[in-house]
Parts: C-alpha cells; structure tokens; sequence
C-alpha cells in the first residue's frame, strides 16, 4: 500500500508539473489579414499571396500563424498554427473578388489571436473599406484594447485609416507600389526589437529577412502559479490519504491486542494516516452536531460508510482540486470560484444519486421482501421472526433497513412504528401500506400471510405495468433529452468556434434580452416535455 501510495503521489507530480511547465511556456503568433477584394485581381493577390508565403517561411517553427480574409465579408481561413503546409494551401485557395469590409475583419484576427501570450497581427490592403458594418473608431479601439502591434502594409494605397489602425498598438505603416517592395515590407516587418517600433509611415526598403519575433509579451509564471500547484499536490496528497489509508477504530486495536495472548497472529503492515486522522478531527469540530447529524442522515440513506467530517473534507478538497487546476488553465478569477461551486454541486448531484438508487433497489426487493415474510408466517413464525429472517438473509438495502427496525423494538419500539419510518425513510408507499394492512389484521384478526401474498401479487403487476409504460415513453424522453441539450451543445460549439460571431450576444442588450428570453424558454419547455412523459402508474 506505501509503495502503490507514493507511486501515485510522485507520478501526480510530474504530471501536474509538466502540465504547468506546457502552460507556463509562451506561444508566439501572428494572424494576417489579406485582403481577397475585387481590386486584387488578377495580379496583385498573387503576388500578396507570394509575399505572404516567404514572410511565414522566415518565422521560427515555434511561431504560429493564422490567415483571416475579408472582402464582402471577413473569414477566418485558418486558426493560428505550426503547419506552414496548411498554411501555404489556404493562402492557393483564396481568390480575389467582392468588396473591402477592413474594418469588420479586425477583430476577428485579434479573436484568432485569443490564448496566445506573444502576438502580433499584420494587414495587407490595397483600398478603403466599403462595406464594414463597423467603424475605424471601432477597429482602432479594439486593437489598442488588445494591446496587438498591428503592422499595416498599404499594397499601391495609404491613408488615415491604416495609419490609425497601425498607431494604436505600436505598429507601422509600410507601403509598397509592386511585387519587390511588397516582399521587402514584410522582411522589414521581420525586424525583432523589444521596444515598438514608431508608428511612422514609411516606404519599404529592401533589407535583409531576419527571423520575426511578436513583441507582445505576457507574464511569465508567477508566485501565484507555483503556489497553485503546491497546493493542488498537497491536496492530492490529503485525498489519497483518505481514500487509500486504512483507519482501525480504537475497538480494533483492543480487540487485536487482547488476540494477541491466544496464539500467532500475521503481523499488520498497514499504518495509520495520522495527516487524514489530524484533517478529520479539524473538520469534526468545525461541524455544528445539528449539520453533523444532517449529514450522517444522507449519508446513510446513500449507503456510503463514509463518516459526516470525512465527507466534509472530501468535498472541501475536491472542490478545491478543481478550482487549482480551472485556475491554471484559466485564470484565477474563473477558475477559483466555477472550481469550487462545480466541485461543491458535483458531490451534491453524487450523495443523490446514489440516494435515489439504493431507495429505488429497496423497491424492487419490496415483493421478494414481504413474499418471504408471508411463507415464514405460513410456517408458524411471528412477524418479528419474519422479519429477522429478512435480515439474515443479508439482501441490501432491504436486510439493513429491516435490521433497524428490529433494533427499534428492541429497545422498546412497535414494530408496526419501526417498519413506519421505515417506509418514510425510503419514500416507500407500498410499504406504507402494507404497514396499514398488518395494523388492521391486528385489530381485526386474519390471515397476514394471505394479505401479504395479494399486497405481493398486486405490487408485482404494478411494476410490470410500470416498466411497459417507461418503455413506451422511452422514445419520448430521448426527444425531450435532445431537444433540451442540442441549443446547449450548439451554443457551446459555436461560442468555442466562432467567438466574435457570438460577441453579440452577451455585450449588446439586445442579445442579453435573447438570452434571458432564450432561458426561460428552455425551462418552460423542460417541465412541459417532462409532464408529457411522466405518467404515473
């Protein structure tokens, strides 16, 4: 168990340190934004996409570059990548025609741009835009927002507009009149400088194509990082503790010592975690004995041997395990408190489940249950006899919730009472009403045996009834279950694919409204779909 404990706790380790060293490392990217306008035709978007092929064959490996097209309307053709063939395939396939939307295809490159820590992004245009929606107040603002140098290559064009829209990050205004001054601006943009260069328009000159650096840089990992990973370790090393360390009761131990005068015995090689023991005393006075009771209550309706502190801290530190690592490949902001109410809502959902299970396994054996009583009266037992019976004949859950209703009346409980909060317990009508039954053949007199029998008989039709008509209305649910999922799954996709094409929709207040609107609707849906599936047998 050691040897298994500390594989588990160096291999988590490496794990969680390479993980963080993969994220800390810095990416470098940068987007070009072509433009495939009718004025490009025929010969200048060949020569842009020659142009285009040296500058990205001139960059270092680890470079990444994305390729956004805007005529009529901007296009992002490739996301930032590694592959100079995929990219050299995009640049063959675009072919000039429509209008010039410069504007609008701004901030799609700087959404490509999005995760990247050292970015840069450069335009090529060969006219004013004509059809953007958007504004050049707009475009310059977003890229002054983004903080993304933006190199402006004028193809036999300049004006204000390009020169704003370079000014904004740092960027320059280069411009070219044919095929060798337009090569010789993207070897001049190829110039690495830690400090911008001055946003100055300037004509492009032949210079040799030294390799391209993004000058954008973000933070190295900070305290903040490494002190998140080492409590994300000394978490892991607290929740294998718990779960893999063995802990002997006080009885155990007198019991073992006490066996130790009557012969050999194999020698125990398991140790006690006194870290787990030491957390779960912490957390055991932290509880109220109100909640502790609470909690002790759900868990064993759950059937879990786990105790309430014990609970308490696994949930604490799987929370927290989950905020560290959301924290990491986010940002701390979204990481620590979506971590910490998913993990929270997690083992809430679990305690649940298993809840509803163990209830749900309690009503199947129901039948088999009170079938075995009836025969055990049939032979002449009493109902308590019948009812120990049951509980020697060890079937879970029903041998241990009939086992408490036994320890009920022994210490002075009716058993019609115990076999009451029995029922209340497991949400069981059907015993609840077999409880109703054995009151009346007490008061009454009769045959219990041949009550139980026809309650058996009646219950066993019911359950049949109920699976026919849960697999006539399977077809129903599946529907409702998609029909609730898909605009999830598809807003989803669409945020993760296409994020500017969403933007709308949470910054305008139009799109709010939608939302919300959007919302309610899915919920209303929801309970209505769930009504016409839900019949009740």
């Amino acid at each position: 168990m050691t040897r298994v404990l500390i594989g588990f706790l160096v291999g988590a380790l490496l794990t969680l340190l390479s993980c963080v060293a993969a994220l800390a490392a810095p990416s470098r990217g940068v987007v070009v934004l072509l433009d495939t306008s009718g004025s490009m035709a025929p010969d200048r978007i060949v020569v842009a996409r020659q142009a285009i092929a040296t500058y990205v064959g001139s960059l270092p490996a680890d470079v990444q570059v994305g390729l956004v097209a805007f005529s009529s309307t901007p296009s992002l053709v490739l996301a930032p990548t590694a592959d100079r063939g995929a990219l050299v395939g995009a640049l063959d396939r675009l072919q000039a025609k429509g209008d010039t939307s410069l504007f609008d295809a701004v901030p799609v490159g700087l959404s490509a741009l999005q995760g990247i820590s050292e970015r840069r992004m450069v335009i090529v245009s060969d006219g004013e835009d004509t059809v953007s929606r958007s504004t050049v107040d707009a475009a310059v603002s977003a890229v002054a927002s983004a903080g993304v140098p933006t190199d402006v290559i004028g193809f036999q064009y300049s004006d204000d507009a390009l020169r704003r829209i370079a000014a904004a990050a740092g960027g320059r205004l280069l411009t070219a009149s044919d095929a060798a001054a337009l090569a010789a601006a993207f070897a001049a943009l190829a110039v690495p400088s830690s400090v911008p260069p001055s946003p100055v328009a300037t004509s492009a000159a032949p210079a040799p194509a030294p390799v391209a650096v993004p000058v954008v840089a973000a933070p190295g990992p900070n305290w903040q990082t490494w002190a998140l990973v080492a409590g994300t370790f000394l978490l892991l090393f607290l929740i294998v503790y718990l779960v893999l360390s063995p802990r002997r009761s006080a009885a155990r131990r007198r019991l073992e010592q006490h066996l130790d005068h009557y012969g050999p015995r194999e020698p125990v090689v398991q140790e006690e975690s006194q870290a787990a023991q030491t957390a779960v005393a912490w957390t055991a006075q932290v509880l109220s004995p109100e909640r502790a009771a609470r909690i002790a209550d759900r868990l064993d309706l759950a059937g879990l041997k786990a105790g309430p502190a014990e609970w308490t801290l696994l949930r604490l530190c799987g929370s927290a395990v989950l905020a560290a690592v959301l924290s990491l490949l986010t940002t701390w902001w979204i990481g620590v408190p979506v971590g910490l109410l998913v993990g929270w809502a997690v083992t809430w959902v679990y305690l649940r489940v298993k809840t509803s299970k163990r209830r749900a396994a309690f009503a199947d054996q129901l039948p088999d249950v009170l079938q075995l009583i009836a025969s055990s009266l049939r032979s002449g037992f009493s109902l308590a006899q019948s009812v120990d019976a049951v509980v020697r004949d060890d079937t879970q859950p029903t041998a241990g919730e009939f086992s408490r209703a036994l320890a009920a009346t022994r210490i002075g409980a009716e058993l019609e009472d115990a076999l009451d909060r029995v029922a209340f317990r497991m949400q069981s009508a059907d015993l609840a009403w077999v409880v109703m039954a054995v009151r009346i053949q007490r008061q009454v007199g009769g045959n219990l045996a041949e009550v139980l029998m026809n309650t058996v008989v009646t219950m066993r039709e019911r359950a049949q009834t109920r699976r026919h008509v849960r697999a006539l209305s399977a077809e129903g649910r599946l529907s409702a279950y998609v029909l609730v999922c898909l605009p999830i799954a598809l807003a989803g996709f669409l945020f993760w694919l296409r994020a500017d094409y969403m933007r709308p929709l949470y910054t305008t207040l139009l799109g709010i409204v939608m939302l919300a609107a959007a919302f309610v609707l899915l919920v209303i849906g929801s309970f209505w779909m769930r009504k016409l599936v839900r019949v009740e047998v």
